[in-house]
């Protein structure tokens, strides 16, 4: 993908940057969907192209411990990220983002105590499984 097509995919969505072979992360995915995520979001994972291009696009690190959302071009992490992608979903957990309030350093040991432990808790994920046509505009397929 050239700068170009790059940055118009960083403007004209909300991007998040995912573990593809994390089984808590796959779940996580799988939670936002069926809470009918807003059109603007789009999904994909660290060990895709894209994911990197945008990765070093921002100067992150590619660290598989953090979730990573982009969102108008501002990007969030940890505990962050995951309250702001939901603001962007269809249901009473839409709610939930209102404890961004909760400073970052508190928010964010509780999410890395999760993430130090992900493998253990959900394992690791082999394939993942068949998207509805509806689930797949969800998600940046890559080559």
């Amino acid at each position: 993908m050239n700068n170009y097509q790059l940055d118009q995919l960083i403007t004209n969505y909300n991007i998040v940057i995912y573990d593809g072979v994390c089984g808590f992360c796959d779940a996580s995915i799988q939670f936002i969907l069926n809470r009918k995520p807003s059109e603007k979001i789009r999904f994909i994972s660290f060990q895709s192209i894209i994911g990197q291009q945008i990765m070093f696009k921002f100067k992150l690190e590619i660290s598989l411990d953090s979730i990573v959302f982009v969102e108008k071009g501002n990007v969030h992490q940890k505990a962050k990220a995951f309250f702001k992608i939901l603001k962007h979903v269809n249901s009473y957990w839409y709610y939930l983002h209102y404890l961004q309030i909760i400073p970052n350093r508190l928010s964010n040991f509780c999410y890395d105590i999760i993430a130090k432990h992900r493998y253990l808790i959900m394992g690791k994920v082999e394939q993942c499984r068949l998207l509805t046509p509806e689930e797949k505009k969800f998600f940046i397929i890559t080559q």
